[in-house]
């Protein structure tokens, strides 16, 4: 942990730019503790929003499908053969048919966008990952070598 660290604050111009899903802080003192760049907070975001943009969904697709409107239609039997009408309830989406695209399209958008930035930010943070890994281990001190090998073999 501490050769990480002390590896960062000899060499800054190997961390990534910062940006808030695939390079701030957090990244920083995850790489050091564990060597693997990622922020656990943007993935908890991203896919927390993705769950509650679900659920609005969802919600939104059965608020339309259990509502009705009341409209004119021609009356049936003979009178409607000479213009006579009535009204009846019907489902919405069957006076306004559009609304199922409508909300398919909200569904994809407001779920799957998420989830889209989320892949995104894992392929920044491998790519991160590995190219800090190389470097860092590409400069070391031979005793650091050492000491990791004996720290992850437990010959202490």
């Amino acid at each position: 942990v501490l050769a990480r660290v002390r590896y960062l604050v000899s060499n800054p111009h190997v961390l990534p730019p910062h940006h808030i899903f695939y390079s701030n802080s957090e990244c920083i003192a995850v790489w050091c503790k564990t060597g693997v760049w990622s922020t656990l907070q943007a993935s908890i975001y991203l896919h927390s929003t993705a769950a509650g943009n679900f659920k609005s969904a969802v919600t939104a697709a059965a608020a339309v499908s259990g509502s009705t409107v009341t409209t004119t239609v021609p009356a049936t039997g003979i009178g409607g053969w000479f213009g006579m009408t009535t009204t009846a309830t019907v489902s919405l989406v069957s006076v306004q048919p559009w609304i199922i695209p409508a909300l398919a399209g909200y569904g994809i958008i407001a779920v799957g966008g998420p989830y889209i930035v989320l892949r995104k930010c894992h392929e920044h943070w491998r790519r991160a990952t590995t190219d800090l890994n190389d470097k860092f281990w590409s400069e070391l001190d031979a005793d650091v070598y050492v000491e990791a090998i004996k720290s992850w073999s437990g010959l202490d």
